[in-house]
């Protein structure tokens, strides 16, 4: 790419956007990777053996037989990355919004305690602010 076109804030053929902090990527989950990938190939190996079974069971030539197994297999191995995908983006999110969930739980009791501590502490006439240092007496 020319300089020109770095100076004028385009990106390079190839390159991705900067992810921002609220962004959820399946390909980084690591369960979700994991799992999108063993239905895929589960599904794909199962497509296949069950065409090629059906197939030569049913009197095809094994060219026939091993075309149609690969295509079927081809297919459902798309067919269930998309829905895969889907169903671990709903996944991702809920997992999100969980953890954010109890974290303001718990920010919310930290808070509370923070205050019964402060107004135990100005009932007894002591310092709520500052460094801690007690005053003389």
């Amino acid at each position: 790419m020319s300089k020109r076109a770095e100076g004028r804030g385009q990106r390079a053929k190839g390159s991705r956007a900067p992810s921002s902090a609220r962004e959820v990527r399946l390909a980084e989950h690591p369960r979700a990777r994991r799992q999108i990938e063993l239905a895929k190939s589960y599904a794909a190996l199962g497509a296949f053996a069950l065409v090629a079974y059906a197939a030569w069971h049913g009197g095809a030539p094994f060219v026939d037989v091993a075309v149609r197994a690969l295509m079927w297999g081809v297919a459902a191995y798309l067919v269930v990355w998309a829905l895969a995908v889907q169903v671990w983006r709903h996944l991702a999110i809920a997992e999100v919004r969980a953890a954010e969930r109890r974290w303001r739980e718990r920010r919310n009791a930290e808070e509370e305690q923070i205050g019964q501590l402060t107004r135990i502490l100005e009932d007894n006439g002591m310092p709520t602010g500052g460094t801690g240092a007690m005053p003389p007496a």
